[in-house]
């Protein structure tokens, strides 16, 4: 027989047991609804984390670059003809139109279709039409490099190159008229810029060349990711992460974050931090360097032979400015030019004191938007009326202030 003592005893435990378990049941209940209502919020909201399908482009008869062998060939590039010489990213095919596609218009840039149109012209230069024959009473300026001078994600007249134009015209008081050429081709290295140069640019008779370099100029094409792959944008999704919102913020949270963690310790890497004895000796035939070292030089012999002025100008990585972990490299590049012989200037320290999102295109393209074009714009055109270039002419006059920082460091000015 079980005593009080026992019985009431046993009696305590059990609503102890009771409560407990319900307070257990209440919590996964309310926690439970609590993520049934976040969900229900971030389905209402649309909130997702940021995803974009990457920059499509199409030629002006609708073919997909993507769909054809050779990436547009016979529609943007046709065959180089100097593949003997190491140019395979073919050339512009004269007088043809194509079109980007972004997956949005953050800053309302962009045409209604999130898109822009590129305009080749008759000699296969990128912007209006222009004589092979240089016009009397015209100063010949001539732009060489890669996307960024192309002007890819902008307007053409919004390029650097074009607005160069307009404050080097200007500033000038004199009868002379500048004219800006821009023979910038997407993929372009140094060797495949100053090959065109020698072999078709310089019937063009141009009075000052400027040749942009970026840091992929120096190494292999894709060991910078400035197409947003640093930002998870293209990171695939899991199967709960597509039914669930919340599971696909905390998943694209979490591995977004290893993805960061990831970049940077890539970009701390040796042949980055150490560039400089690395470049030199690199054990890679994959690196540029020495290629574009040599068309650096091979640039400045031919413009000295023919009295045309040379000039080099160099664009960052808009990858952490602030910190910016890739200042060997520059430092290199400025070195080599002033040994050349070849004015520098470096635009890092304009752009420094802008976070790198408001110069991107879009966030799946970081090339520098118009903002950083006009940034560059106004720079080079202050930088050259200070070397008095093209020397043999009336020099511009100081382009207006820029709302960039106090002036870059020059090598070789």
């Amino acid at each position: 027989m079980m005593t009080a003592a026992k019985r009431s005893k046993s009696s305590g435990v059990e609503p102890a047991r009771s409560r407990r378990a319900f307070r257990w049941v209440a919590v996964g209940g309310a926690l439970l609804i609590s993520l049934l209502a976040a969900e229900i919020v971030l389905r209402v909201f649309d909130i997702r984390p940021e995803r974009y399908a990457p920059p499509r482009w199409v030629g002006w008869n609708g073919y997909e670059f993507a769909r054809i062998p050779g990436w547009g060939k016979g529609i943007y590039k046709n065959a180089s003809r100097y593949e003997s010489l190491g140019v395979k990213t073919g050339e512009h095919v004269p007088g043809t139109r194509f079109k980007v596609f972004y997956a949005s218009n953050p800053r309302g840039y962009f045409d209604a279709d999130n898109g822009l149109v590129y305009q080749i012209n008759s000699q296969g230069l990128h912007g209006p039409e222009v004589s092979v024959a240089k016009p009397a009473g015209v100063i010949r300026v001539l732009g060489l490099g890669d996307s960024f001078t192309f002007g890819q994600g902008v307007r053409e007249p919004d390029t650097f190159l074009r607005q160069l134009e307009g404050l080097l015209n200007q500033g000038h008081g004199g009868d002379a008229r500048f004219e800006v050429l821009n023979a910038g081709v997407q993929g372009y290295n140094t060797r495949d810029e100053v090959v065109y140069f020698e072999r078709q640019w310089l019937t063009f008779d141009p009075d000052l060349v400027i040749i942009q370099f970026y840091l992929n100029d120096a190494y292999s094409d894709y060991t910078f990711l400035n197409h947003g792959q640093t930002l998870g944008i293209y990171l695939e999704q899991s199967r709960a992460a597509k039914i669930s919102r919340i599971a696909d913020l905390a998943e694209y949270a979490y591995r977004n974050w290893r993805l960061q963690r990831n970049v940077a310790s890539y970009y701390r890497a040796h042949y980055f931090r150490d560039a400089r004895r690395f470049l030199n000796n690199p054990g890679d035939t994959s690196v540029d360097w020495q290629t574009s070292r040599d068309a650096l030089a091979r640039a400045a012999q031919l413009c000295r032979e023919r009295h045309i002025d040379l000039v080099l100008v160099m664009f960052p990585e808009l990858y952490q400015l602030r910190h910016y972990p890739f200042g060997e490299i520059h430092q290199l590049v400025a070195d080599t030019a002033q040994s050349l012989g070849i004015p520098a200037l470096d635009l890092l320290a304009d752009f420094q004191r802008y976070d790198d999102r408001d110069l991107w295109v879009h966030p799946s393209d970081h090339h520098p938007n118009e903002l950083a074009h006009a940034i560059a714009a106004r720079r080079i055109a202050q930088w050259l009326a200070s070397l008095h270039l093209p020397r043999r002419h009336a020099a511009a006059s100081p382009a207006p202030e820029t709302p960039s920082p106090a002036a870059t460091p020059e090598a070789g000015s």
